[in-house]
């Protein structure tokens, strides 16, 4: 910590800001990665209920989040937010062993309400606003926000690893781990030095509240919103309940658990590997270009899902996230910097989860009764063309970077970005 702080300052916030996004991400790997199957064998709750669960979730984010974009454009690179939702996160482990666990199995309905608040606002609400301020961060002090965001997913991939082995042992073990990991990332944000100039605090300051409900009446906004509907929210509501139908394909749970640790770990590992090259492809092929190729990948390997071939294949399709995502959270967040208003950059990229967690509120349950009704095979299929037809929509909906209204001023925010 003391060679960090004698650093000089884009470095300093290089390194501090990756151990933040790794620390998070393996909090919330720690808790969540293996949430579905928790909830399945060692709560025995069904796919029904277990969809309503996350639809709980995502109502609290739907709530929050665009609270969370307005209030981080107004507070800017200041990381009084950022910390809050950190220490909220340190009670990640008594919480699902004490709490959360108890009140699912004697009053399911509270516990799906108490669970829906705390989850949805440490992880499916400040996912969004910590990951805002990554971008705001990077863009100031000249450094890709892939490349620091890839250290997110090596923690993700970690904790994934250590949970696949640490389930069949004791689950309660990982969620002190996330625990841990909370206050890692609470010591690795202290440690960042961010130089406010005059002008930039001028600028967060003169956001208001009518500026983000501005937003709504952006053509360029609401078409970004569609695409996000048909591809952003149409994934998290196919990954949701992944765990169970892989676990299904080996001839036990506890093996079955095993691989998809591994499985998690591996996609991972990858997918950070692939952050380091996604900026260069969207540099090549532009923010919109990119955005497509990634809602492509995604709808082919939903469809390749719903083919039972044996676990090896279905592992395979689930790896191929790891070249769509880095493509999808890197060219997101270029398509904002060049199509809108960059004090309004939280807001934006707040409303698209938002948006994303208000059709995951609808089709959690509705997709959760699918799977108990047709399997998740013939689900994975429909859920594979629904995507793939926005997609196509989105073709003719999102703006090329030539139109783009701050077209070739991607570091416009900060005056930095060549320290």
């Amino acid at each position: 910590m003391l060679e960090l702080l004698k650093l000089d300052v884009r470095k300093r916030n290089y390194i501090a800001i990756s151990a933040v996004s790794f620390f998070y991400l393996f909090a919330w790997s720690a808790a969540m990665s293996f949430f579905v199957i928790w909830l399945g064998q060692v709560m025995e709750i069904g796919s029904t209920q277990t969809g309503i669960l996350y639809s709980a979730n995502s109502f609290m984010a739907l709530v929050m989040q665009p609270l969370f974009g307005y209030v981080s454009d107004k507070i800017g690179l200041r990381k009084n937010l950022l910390l809050g939702i950190l220490l909220i996160l340190l009670p990640i482990g008594p919480f699902f062993i004490y709490v959360y666990g108890p009140l699912l199995k004697s009053v399911f309905w509270l516990g799906a309400v108490i669970g829906g608040i705390y989850l949805g606002f440490v992880f499916n609400a400040g996912y969004g606003a910590i990951d805002s301020f990554m971008d705001k961060v990077s863009r100031k002090y000249g450094f890709e926000y892939g490349r620091c965001r890839m250290f997110g997913s090596f923690g993700w991939a970690a904790a994934t690893f250590l949970a696949g082995r640490i389930i069949n042992i004791d689950p309660n073990i990982t969620f002190w781990l996330a625990s841990l990991a909370g206050l890692l990332a609470m010591i690795a944000l202290a440690a960042t030095k961010i130089n406010l100039t005059v002008e930039e605090k001028e600028k967060a300051d003169s956001v208001k509240v009518k500026d983000t409900f501005g937003l709504v009446k952006n053509k360029k906004f609401i078409f970004l919103l569609i695409f996000m509907i048909g591809v952003g929210s149409i994934y998290d509501v196919y990954d949701q309940q992944f765990g169970t139908y892989f676990v299904q394909q080996f001839s036990s749970e506890a093996v079955g658990n095993k691989w998809f640790g591994d499985l998690g770990s591996i996609q991972t590992f990858f997918e950070a590997i692939f952050l380091a090259v996604a900026p260069v492809i969207c540099k090549k092929l532009g923010a919109k270009r990119t955005l497509l190729l990634a809602g492509t990948i995604m709808s082919i390997r939903i469809v390749g899902s719903s083919f039972q071939w044996g676990p090896l294949w279905i592992g395979i399709m689930k790896c191929i996230h790891s070249f769509e995502k880095p493509l999808f959270l890197v060219a997101q967040f270029k398509y904002i910097s060049l199509n809108f208003d960059l004090r309004l950059s939280s807001s934006v990229y707040l409303g698209c989860l938002f948006t994303s967690s208000a059709m995951s509120i609808i089709l959690s349950p509705l997709f959760g009764t699918f799977y108990a009704a047709i399997g998740f095979s013939n689900t994975y299929l429909l859920i594979g063309i629904l995507s793939s037809v926005f997609t196509l929509i989105s073709m003719k909906l999102l703006t090329g970077d030539k139109k783009a209204l701050n077209y070739g001023n991607q570091f416009a925010e900060g005056n930095e970005a060549t320290a």
